[in-house]
């Protein structure tokens, strides 16, 4: 067979963050061709606005919708692209000759589509999902993601492929020095309304009259989508429960920061309403971190029996399930073990290779 040529589209990283921007870095940096497959990457090299004017925020909702739909497809075919590979959901609608793979990560576009832009969401529905049933393939991380866009997009099951992802290779960590003489619960991500950390910070108020001199650590950047943004409910529910000191608001983190935070955590707590994967259980799992996790989404699917689970709609279930953790160190020792076990079972070469051999090529 002649070698097949992927188009990687690479216009994403200079807008995704976190487990987005990690996801493709990670497919590029493990993709390797071969006489059966050449990856070529596919950017127009102009800059992408970021910040917060509405009118800047949609000319660039229309400048990508010109990428997505016209430039893009042109570019793939004058490299001679055979298929277009899209990490954030969006594919041509006419690619010109070659066959589109878009990665969801997730469904709230239809879970929540009151945090989203109307604009974006009106893209999103005329052009983004007409091109989805298009495209020779589908790849989500997570079979609740699966079912949950099946569900709202009614796209043939056989057209939809479960990739699982890996874990961050977080750089090693050489210093010793603790980030705090405390011990501290740990959670990893944007401050978004869907990760549910008023409720956990409620639940650590409970917590913390049992275990006066424990820190709860939150690291992660404030969303870059207004409506998404939760962090002046967190700044309030910190205020409430008069734990300022005992709340570590840390922003966003780089690898290194983040990888000395896991590494001396006493746990990793995930209360998330709704993951389409949930990379943090299985960074936790690298650093060998007890973790506690929501009962809901994709998190028992990536966790297995490897985690502690609770009702992330009780404060006093969340917080329950921590004192459990915290008083029952063969407990925490356990879950340490079967972390390290489950973790064998993700990789980012492995998704690389999956993804690869999902689309019809050997790689």
């Amino acid at each position: 067979m002649a070698q097949r040529v992927i188009g990687v589209d690479v216009r994403d990283l200079k807008i995704a963050k976190t487990g987005a921007k990690i996801y493709l870095q990670e497919l590029l940096r493990n993709w390797h061709a071969d006489d059966q497959v050449r990856f070529v990457e596919l950017d127009n090299g102009l800059p992408v606005y970021t910040g917060n004017n509405k009118w800047l925020k949609a000319f660039e909702h229309l400048r990508f919708l010109l990428w997505k739909q016209l430039q893009l497809p042109l570019l793939a075919r004058m490299r001679g692209c055979h298929f277009i590979f899209c990490s954030d959901f969006f594919v041509p609608l006419f690619p010109l000759g070659a066959q589109t793979i878009p990665v969801l990560h997730d469904a709230f576009f239809w879970e929540y589509p009151e945090h989203y832009n109307p604009i974006w969401l009106r893209l999103f529905h005329a052009v983004g999902v007409p091109a989805m049933h298009k495209a020779h393939l589908v790849v989500v991380p997570s079979e609740h993601t699966r079912k949950q866009v099946m569900h709202f997009t009614k796209i043939p099951a056989e057209k939809m492929v479960v990739v699982h992802e890996g874990a961050r290779p977080f750089p090693e960590v050489t210093d010793t020095t603790r980030p705090f003489s405390a011990p501290y619960l740990f959670h990893l991500g944007v401050l978004e309304k869907r990760k549910n950390l008023p409720r956990l910070i409620a639940a650590f108020a409970e917590l913390s009259d049992k275990h006066p001199d424990l820190l709860l650590v939150l690291a992660g950047g404030i969303s870059n989508k207004t409506k998404l943004d939760d962090s002046p409910a967190i700044e309030a529910a910190i205020m409430q429960h008069q734990l300022a000191g005992k709340v570590k608001l840390m922003g966003r983190v780089t690898d290194s920061q983040a990888a000395q935070l896991f590494s001396h955590a006493l746990a990793y707590v995930f209360p998330s309403y709704n993951e389409g994967f949930g990379l943090p259980v299985l960074e936790a799992f690298r650093f060998g971190v007890p973790v506690a996790v929501a009962d809901n989404s994709a998190l028992p699917e990536v966790g297995g029996d490897a985690v502690l689970s609770f009702d992330p709609f009780s404060a006093d279930a969340i917080q329950k399930s921590l004192s459990q953790l915290l008083e029952n160190a063969p407990l925490r020792q356990s879950l340490v073990e079967k972390g390290k076990m489950r973790l064998q079972q993700f990789s980012w070469s492995t998704t690389a290779r999956e993804i690869v051999e999902h689309i019809g090529i050997k790689n």
